[in-house]
């Protein structure tokens, strides 16, 4: 592990990267180029065997960047909990090696958020989806404008589906109660897990400006590593904990939000393929749904899924897109969760 900055910070980000060399320098950047002085940078390198090493070498003289090298691979969640565990600074985040901040105040607006409000847990903010050149192609804004509101305000709606951006969020770091942050048992959905663990008792924060570019590209875990089943199976377990989650009182009261969360959970993997254009694995996480739950097929999100799919099926992902993104234009640039 390389020196690190002298300077108390009071923002940390962890950024892992295995075989993400030709993105990692437009990362770093883009956190060293905040306009919010006391941030430090935790990068990882798990065992890359690309470039990886001799962008973070470039960084050897900047006292913000912290380097850790791993001779051997050790995954993205054991990763992530290391990061935060070298984390010095109060708000702590994650960081994936393959995005970037689309604004210089990205991190000054969010702890701005924090100081006025102690009782916010996590700030988030919409966020642009880029291709892998970096060009932006379609704005995910969930909420039209800024908030802080209660937790289980919060919960309601995240426990139906996780629109929380992992890359870029920050957490008050004495909410996170347990040094292994990151579930290791829910390797597809560890951050809602996390999003949910703390909506459950502290209020959040909301920016409604895109602060974070967010990269599609054909290298992603979710196309690669994770199949449509997997990652239902751990969403369904990811509802289960956070009602578990709740104090007793909350639990009784937000019961009736079970079923649908459900079945929000087993249409999103199939609604997140469609929504960036990934057809075969869009049909074989619909079919996973019917398979697990014949109920869907009664209902009317299996078939409004049904439908969006066939569209993208029949017309491709550049026509799909377009007419997605009139709609979200239509809506005043929010995109729809459900």
């Amino acid at each position: 592990m390389d020196r690190p900055m002298t300077q108390s910070p009071r923002v940390s980000f962890s950024v892992a990267c295995h075989d993400y060399g030709r993105y990692l320098k437009t990362a770093i950047d883009s956190l060293l180029g905040q306009d919010y002085p006391l941030l430090e940078v935790i990068a990882i390198d798990d065992g890359s065997t690309d470039e990886t090493a001799a962008v973070l070498e470039g960084y050897r003289d900047d006292m913000r960047v912290v380097v850790v090298r791993h001779a051997e691979r050790h995954g993205h969640l054991r990763n992530n909990n290391e990061g935060l565990g070298l984390a010095r600074g109060e708000f702590v985040g994650i960081f994936d090696a393959d995005d970037f901040f689309a604004r210089r105040d990205a991190v000054s607006r969010q702890v701005a958020l924090f100081d006025a409000n102690p009782s916010v847990g996590f700030v988030y903010s919409a966020h642009v989806l880029v291709d892998d050149d970096g060009m932006p192609y379609r704005t995910f804004r969930p909420w039209p404008a800024d908030y802080v509101r209660p937790g289980l305000e919060e919960f309601v709606h995240l426990v139906r589906a996780c629109y929380v951006q992992h890359s870029g969020t920050l957490v008050r770091r004495r909410f996170h109660t347990s040094p292994e942050i990151y579930d290791a048992s829910l390797p597809f959905s560890a951050d809602w897990d996390i999003w949910l663990r703390i909506a459950a008792h502290h209020d959040v924060g909301y920016i409604s400006d895109c602060l974070l570019a967010y990269r599609m590209h054909r290298g992603q875990m979710s196309q690669r590593r994770i199949s449509p089943s997997t990652a239902t199976g751990n969403l369904l377990r990811t509802v289960d904990k956070a009602f578990a989650e709740l104090d007793p009182a909350d639990a009784r009261r937000l019961g009736h939000l079970r079923k649908g969360a459900i079945t929000s959970a087993l249409l999103h993997q199939t609604r997140t393929d469609r929504s960036h254009g990934r057809v075969r694995r869009g049909w074989q996480g619909l079919i996973d749904a019917a398979r697990r739950a014949p109920r869907l097929l009664v209902t009317r999100e299996f078939y409004w899924a049904l439908l969006r799919l066939l569209a993208l099926t029949v017309f491709g992902r550049g026509r799909y897109a377009r007419i997605v993104g009139l709609r979200d234009r239509a809506l005043g640039g929010k995109a729809p969760v459900a």
